[in-house]
């Protein structure tokens, strides 16, 4: 039998929406932006938040990157980061900040608890999650690197942790 490359009109995919959504503390990048579009909609989270942002979402960079989907995920710009996180509490959300600090537990860690609905918060390309988003979620999440560097870009770190979160045998149970 021979072996076809599907194309993104000759797969069977139906778009499924999960509660999971993304919070993006600070994150400034059009081509981080468009990235995580595109990430959200291949991996059905649902909203992404923008907090504290300067993005562009005209860019022909986010755009580029996006491959459209910035048209059909959900997204909002947010000023009171707190208050969106206070929010998401209430709707049910466990708030995951994805950042290496000193009370931080490894992703594995995380991957197997029995969360109903996600909040993963990213932090800005360069700084990190502020420390008053630090404050106010309720645990942080890093994933365990085997080199010299402590970090990684943010889409990259996203899709790691966003992808073993969705797909750990207890989400959504």
């Amino acid at each position: 039998m021979k072996t076809e490359q599907l194309s993104h009109e000759t797969t069977l995919t139906e778009a499924a929406l999960l509660p999971f959504v993304l919070v993006c503390d600070g994150l400034n990048s059009p081509a981080n932006a468009g990235s995580l579009f595109r990430l959200s909609d291949a991996l059905g989270i649902s909203h992404i938040y923008f907090c504290n942002s300067s993005i562009n979402f005209d860019s022909t960079r986010l755009k580029r990157t996006a491959r459209s989907s910035e048209k059909s995920i959900a997204f909002s710009e947010i000023e009171k980061t707190t208050e969106l996180i206070t929010d998401l509490n209430t709707e049910g959300y466990t708030v995951l900040g994805l950042e290496l600090t000193t009370t931080s537990q490894p992703l594995e860690n995380f991957a197997a608890h029995n969360f109903e609905k996600i909040a993963l918060v990213l932090g800005n390309e360069r700084h990190g999650i502020s420390e008053a988003i630090l404050n106010a979620i309720n645990h942080t999440i890093h994933i365990p690197m085997h080199g010299k560097n402590s970090s990684m870009n943010v889409t990259q770190a996203a899709a790691i942790a966003a992808y073993q979160l969705i797909n750990s045998p207890t989400y959504g149970k």
